[in-house]
């Protein structure tokens, strides 16, 4: 039994064949997995087709024979279209990622790529069935202290009830870490659960709280950004965990007005002197790498192994993908030591703050 992962899809197919690095899928195999049509002229999606190359078709397909369905090694031409592929050690569990350049198209439309996630209860919500409406996508988890941000969002939320603007929360992290938080503050807007950080995949988001703000239209008006925290933390006296008060009183003075900028823009919408013009939105937006991308791939299937119980091949796939990104800390922190509190602020973690030197934890907003 072979399962392939892909974006947001999970597929068991029974009549799989791995073969080292080779996976041969069926025609019939390959559309339940991924989506993609095995036609004639090659793996086609919509008006995209990717051609088998003529001097690859010996060993890439196999044609039909005996009974036998024809076969394609999926994984070779998902390779050679410059997307990722990986897997576990027994070739049961397969990652078809996304590449770097399908992502980096994706953001530079400006049209805010959409995804479908659960909440506590298990609702899928997707992010197009908020259209209409302003939209604050905002990243947090249970290992940072941003966890309380939820009551912050909260009173935003409350507080510009009469424009039309709401708050989508993402915990990039699991629903059994989240719940206590989100139960705590009982907003009245979505929070989502993102084990699998398909969000970050899809935004470039490396950190929480992270934040992308979304017009009526879809349309992304300011791309991902830190949402109002600061590198003050960096100062703390790690033995009392007291900050100096200037420091203290500066890093809220940030956050409160990147609040500002927030409610500027509910309430004045393309006006704002906030709501970025398309080209310098676009220059904003980051720019993924081929090893980004990659990275994303082993996370995914460092996630699956543990749903499965192998935590020490899940283990391995999981610092895999850090090394290969390793300005994420949203892929590093998820599975990092704990303190007593949640928090993954262990040693570990300040060695690799420390390690910045010069270079921010969270980078201004530019506002």
């Amino acid at each position: 039994m072979t399962t392939v992962l892909h974006e947001q899809r999970s597929t068991t197919l029974p009549t799989a064949q791995p073969e080292g690095e080779a996976l041969w899928l069926t025609a019939a195999d390959i559309e339940a997995a991924t989506g993609w049509q095995w036609k004639p002229e090659g793996l086609c999606q919509g008006d995209i087709c990717l051609p088998v190359p003529p001097a690859q078709r010996a060993q890439w397909v196999r044609e039909e024979a005996a009974e036998q369905p024809a076969r394609l090694d999926l994984a070779a031409l998902w390779r050679h279209s410059g997307q990722p592929v990986v897997h576990d050690a027994a070739g049961s569990t397969w990652v078809l990622g996304a590449g770097a350049d399908q992502r980096a198209e994706a953001l530079q439309s400006l049209q805010a790529p959409d995804f479908t996630l659960p909440d506590l209860q298990g609702q899928p919500h997707s992010l197009s069935q908020y259209r209409g409406s302003k939209l604050l996508l905002v990243t947090w988890a249970s290992w940072c202290g941003c966890r309380l941000d939820l009551a912050l969002w909260q009173s935003l939320v409350t507080e510009l009830q009469d424009t039309n603007f709401t708050v989508l929360a993402i915990a990039l992290d699991t629903a059994e870490a989240a719940r206590p938080w989100i139960e705590a503050a009982a907003p009245s807007y979505p929070c989502l659960i993102d084990a699998d950080h398909h969000v970050a995949a899809l935004y470039g988001i490396v950190n929480v709280p992270q934040a992308v703000w979304i017009d009526e239209a879809g349309r992304i008006v300011r791309p991902t950004e830190t949402a109002g925290s600061s590198d003050a933390f960096r100062s703390i006296d790690r033995s009392t965990g007291a900050l100096a008060p200037e420091l203290a009183q500066a890093s809220q003075q940030r956050k409160a007005a990147y609040l500002a900028a927030v409610r500027d823009w509910a309430r004045q919408g393309p006006a704002s002197a906030h709501a970025l013009p398309a080209p310098q939105a676009a220059a904003r937006v980051p720019a993924p790498s081929a090893a980004q991308a990659e990275a994303h791939a082993w996370f995914l299937l460092g996630q699956q192994l543990l749903r499965q119980g192998q935590s020490a091949e899940a283990r391995a796939a999981l610092d895999r993908a850090s090394q290969l990104h390793p300005d994420s800390w949203a892929i590093w922190r998820q599975h990092a030591p704990r303190d007593a509190r949640g928090l993954a602020v262990g040693e570990a973690f300040w060695a690799r703050v420390d390690a910045l030197g010069d270079k921010p934890y969270y980078a201004s907003a530019q506002l």
